[in-house]
């Protein structure tokens, strides 16, 4: 009795079970139908709808590339002056950080010595004159008496080299003076160039030799820029390309140049190469500081450009839709460079022709469009 009790229960469970499952099931299966009826609703309502778009028109314009490194500030000229003479420095004019031009005395060496040299000289020149005068004179009167057969002719030869001896030592003397005219100038230690002063040697009191460095001077007016690019480069670039260069120390200033010289420098520890630019100052730029250039690799003539929403992917590949009669129509595209959000199309559209941006990636083929205001 307990035991039919029991299977009877068990059975009602079971069916119970059974009953909602089945109910969940028909739940499940009306909200499918339901939901596939809706979809096929609204797709008969919009299909005959146009998808809103902006628009625009190809353009051709010149494409460059450039790039960018940022490298030093050098002095085309930067000659360290030394001493031509020696002697001891009796005044210094000039300091680190002082700007001079070309000329300027910066330093003189004591003249005292050159200056008797150059008396010395003097003196010998005129004591080999008188000489030479009263040796022409012998010349002269030996030359009569040989003509006489008053004298031998050995007397006259010996008279007119010695007269030939004195006129080399007078060309000896002259040269001397010439020397010691030399080295006084040169007691005056001037700047070959104009420039700035970066480093000085030397105070009053110092002895200094022939060849001693006393000045370090940097020329302001002719500048040389070196900007760094890794080897991978090589290839793109090549002397005369432009450039274009500015530098912190004077904000918003900007020049043009060209390269005037590659130079390679690549070991095992670099791997670069020299851009060399050499240009004049354009006022204030100073030699030391650093630039940040761009060279302009490439240019790409009348390149037809459209903004980068407007190229979108599809099965057939890269297509942009233009806009024809208020319809989009597909149209497969070959892109070449991308800049600044444009992008350059190489084939497939003209310049002028309008094509889609904003609302691109939802287009298909011949699908009616509505233009709004970008």
């Amino acid at each position: 009795m307990l035991k039919n009790d029991y299977l009877m229960r068990v059975t009602g469970y079971v069916m119970k079970s059974k009953l909602k499952i089945v109910f969940w099931l028909c739940m499940v299966l009306t909200a499918t139908a339901c939901e596939n009826d809706e979809q096929q609703s609204g797709k008969q309502e919009t299909s005959g709808q146009s998808i809103p778009i902006t628009v625009t028109t190809a353009v051709s314009q010149d494409l460059e590339v450039w790039e960018s490194s940022v490298g030093q500030l050098e002095a085309k000229s930067s000659p360290i002056i030394a001493a031509e003479v020696g002697g001891r420095i009796i005044a210094v004019s000039a300091d680190m950080g002082q700007e001079v031009i070309e000329g300027q005395v910066l330093a003189e060496i004591d003249p005292e010595d050159f200056r008797l040299a150059r008396k010395l000289a003097e003196a010998d020149i005129k004591r080999l004159q008188s000489l030479k005068r009263a040796q022409s004179l012998q010349v002269k009167r030996l030359s009569a008496l040989v003509r006489k057969k008053s004298a031998n002719q050995s007397a006259l030869d010996e008279a007119e080299a010695q007269f030939g001896a004195l006129q080399a030592q007078l060309i000896a003397a002259r040269v001397r003076l010439q020397q010691a005219e030399r080295n006084i100038a040169r007691t005056r230690i001037t700047s070959p160039v104009s420039g700035k002063v970066d480093e000085r040697r030397i105070s009053a009191g110092d002895y200094v030799k022939v060849g001693t460095p006393l000045f370090h001077i940097t020329t302001l007016n002719r500048l040389r820029v070196r900007l760094p690019f890794p080897e991978s480069m090589g290839e793109l670039l090549r002397v005369g390309l432009p450039v274009r260069l500015s530098t912190p120390v004077v904000p918003g200033s900007q020049v043009a140049g060209e390269i005037t010289d590659i130079r390679p420098e690549i070991t095992r520890s670099n791997r670069a190469i020299n851009v060399i630019i050499d240009l004049d100052n354009p006022g204030d730029w100073e030699p030391g500081a650093s630039v940040s250039g761009a060279v302009q690799v490439e240019l790409h003539k009348g390149a037809v450009i459209v903004p980068e929403a407007s190229v979108v992917r599809r099965p057939a590949g890269t297509v942009v839709y233009v806009i024809t009669d208020g319809k989009a129509v597909q149209r497969a595209v070959q892109t070449g460079l991308r800049r600044d959000g444009q992008v350059e199309i190489l084939s497939g559209l003209e310049a002028g022709e309008r094509v889609a941006v904003d609302g691109a990636g939802f287009l298909t083929d011949d699908v009616v469009v509505e233009i709004k205001d970008s």
